[in-house]
């Protein structure tokens, strides 16, 4: 019986063993992925001035006013490189679409429009989720830029009317488009007891 007992515990501690590695292994490669999501996406942020009805709604005129001013450059570009690089060259247009869209509004507020590495929470879209982490993000404050913002993905172009895209590896899609789920093949058996 005592032996018995060893060879169990033996099992039981090779098994534990086997699946410490095996969950080690699935957050390396999902950490891996997500850090490719993060390299390979280029957010939209815009930050209102305030959090009334009037500044939310001008927040929302300029979103429109930025993604109608975006040059194909940026919506066809084939990179990430060449996306942050046809928006390096377009800011000041970006900047002269929001600035007109807030003079057009009579607003005294100003935009202010830059390229630059942002932390972002996770973010559930509904149709597509985001890992958090740092990101490159097109951001546009306006005013004081203290009110509620608005973010999208400007590349691949998920938030571009009429844009489909999809993110360079089949890992990357499953993880942002999913659903995407870890599960272990063992406890499904085992649920199917």
């Amino acid at each position: 019986m005592n032996r018995h007992r060893r060879r169990v515990w033996e099992l039981g501690i090779g098994l534990g063993f086997l699946l410490t590695i095996v969950l080690t292994l699935v957050m390396g490669w999902r950490q891996t992925v997500e850090a490719q999501v993060r390299a390979d996406t280029i957010r939209l942020h815009v930050l209102a001035n305030s959090d009334t009805i009037e500044d939310q709604l001008l927040k929302l005129q300029v979103r429109d006013a930025i993604l109608a001013a975006l040059p194909a450059t940026v919506t066809g570009a084939t990179t990430p490189g060449e996306a942050q690089q046809a928006l390096q060259c377009a800011l000041p247009a970006l900047r002269a679409a929001a600035n007109r869209t807030l003079l057009d509004a009579h607003s005294g507020q100003t935009a202010t429009v830059r390229l630059e590495t942002f932390a972002f929470s996770a973010r559930d879209y509904g149709d597509f989720v985001l890992p958090g982490g740092d990101y490159t993000a097109l951001r546009v404050e306006l005013g004081a830029a203290r009110g509620h913002n608005w973010f999208c993905v400007l590349y691949p172009a998920l938030c571009v009317s009429g844009a489909t895209a999809e993110y360079p590896t089949r890992a990357e899609n499953a993880l942002v488009f999913g659903p995407y789920e870890v599960r272990f093949a063992l406890l499904d058996a085992l649920r199917g007891l």
